[in-house]
């Protein structure tokens, strides 16, 4: 048996040093030809060496031609990676480590060269999740892996590369890298709470704006100045709610648009005085409305509501308001406001007319949202407003 181990090492050598003086490769026949060497034993050689790492193969035309690899071996990158680094073998034995590795264990080398891992206590890569993957890898069952890890405490956090790896005589194994994102984590996290207080900060303004308005409105007995003022109000408050949404999503960062209008409708109801029976029907698909156009989105929605509960069912004792999101292609939306009121009046124009309430959205519509709008007055209104966003996510 070790004769013919020794054999293959020959063998193996001559087939490396041939590459070695041709390195723009050479095919079976090439090598089979010059080393007097017959096609099948060169084929197997070459797989061997394929395996481990030690050749390359690339296909010109029909013929397959093999070249000595200039990949960095494991040794090289246990040196000087800035990572903590480990190798296990097939039965899951520590066989390299890196200096970074010992550092962050404590152990010295002798202490954990050659025992199992599953076996010891090691931090980090001792856990039962890098466990199974670790096993799952070992049989083929998975790629290479990326698996975060946080402490208990919440102050230690590491990315834990698994990479299936192949020694020189063909065995498999497992290089483990664990990249301390600690620093990087802890970053974001005060900017998720310094976001977080801005949104809290912004809404509570608002708000306070908002009372303000209302104080002085109040005082008034002039109605349409009274109205006026309740207008500006509820354009803040609308605000106030992204904000308030905002600072309630799990990012922070998108609102949920039926969430979203299912409490801007409840806050009208409230502000409005609405006695008569209108009902708003929410229709569409989970879409989160990332920060950057929420705010537009918002507007328009409540100004749309707004047009609808004050002038829609003025002759009527209720209704219907229908609002569907409607996802039509990559970052292309429609969005259907309708209600079945008393339509727009005769010859209405949203591109001429003087309404403040019209030329916010279809402001807010072309310029803010980069969509436009297709107003239909016939048993009630439709608008049907078309947009395309990049930052439009949609929740699967």
């Amino acid at each position: 048996m070790s004769r013919q181990i020794e054999e293959s090492k020959r063998e193996l050598s001559r087939v490396m040093e041939l590459l070695k003086e041709e390195p723009r490769g050479l095919s079976i026949t090439d090598i089979s030809r010059l080393l007097n060497m017959n096609r099948n034993s060169v084929s197997k050689y070459l797989n061997m060496l394929l395996i481990s790492g030690h050749v390359d193969m690339r296909s010109i035309g029909v013929a397959k031609v093999y070249f000595l690899s200039h990949r960095v071996p494991i040794s090289a990158m246990l040196d000087f990676s800035s990572d903590a680094i480990l190798v296990l073998n097939s039965d899951q034995k520590i066989v390299q480590v890196n200096d970074n590795f010992l550092v962050f264990t404590g152990y010295e080398r002798d202490e954990i060269m050659g025992i199992k891992l599953p076996e010891s206590s090691l931090p980090v890569v001792s856990n039962a999740v890098v466990l199974k993957s670790i096993n799952d890898l070992l049989r083929g069952f998975e790629d290479a892996r990326e698996i975060e890890w946080e402490d208990d405490s919440g102050n230690y956090f590491f990315l834990v590369k698994l990479i299936p790896t192949v020694f020189d005589d063909g065995s498999p194994g497992i290089t483990i890298i664990l990249e301390d994102v600690s620093e990087i984590r802890k970053m974001l996290r005060d900017k998720e709470r310094l976001i977080d207080q801005i949104h809290i900060r912004v809404r509570n303004n608002l708000q306070i704006i908002s009372s303000i308005l209302n104080i002085q409105a109040s005082g008034i007995e002039d109605e349409p100045v009274k109205n006026v003022l309740g207008e500006a109000e509820r354009r803040i408050l609308a605000l106030a709610l992204v904000h308030k949404n905002l600072h309630q999503s799990p990012d922070q960062q998108h609102v949920s648009a039926s969430d979203y209008i299912g409490n801007l409708v409840d806050d009208l109801r409230d502000s409005m005085k609405i006695s008569l029976d209108i009902k708003v029907i929410v229709d569409m698909e989970s879409v989160q409305i990332p920060f950057d156009i929420a705010i537009p989105f918002g507007l328009l929605i409540n100004e749309l509501l707004t047009n609808s509960f004050r002038h829609a069912f003025s002759d009527k004792n209720g209704g219907i308001v229908r609002i569907s999101l409607e996802k039509t292609g990559d970052d292309n939306f429609i969005l259907k406001f309708s209600d079945n009121g008393n339509g727009l009046p005769e010859g209405f124009d949203p591109y001429t007319s003087g309404s403040l309430g019209i030329n916010l959205i279809r402001n807010l519509i072309e310029r803010q949202m980069s969509g436009r709008m297709e107003v239909i007055s016939d048993k009630g209104t439709v608008y049907e407003i078309k947009f395309k966003t990049d930052g439009l996510m949609r929740v699967k």
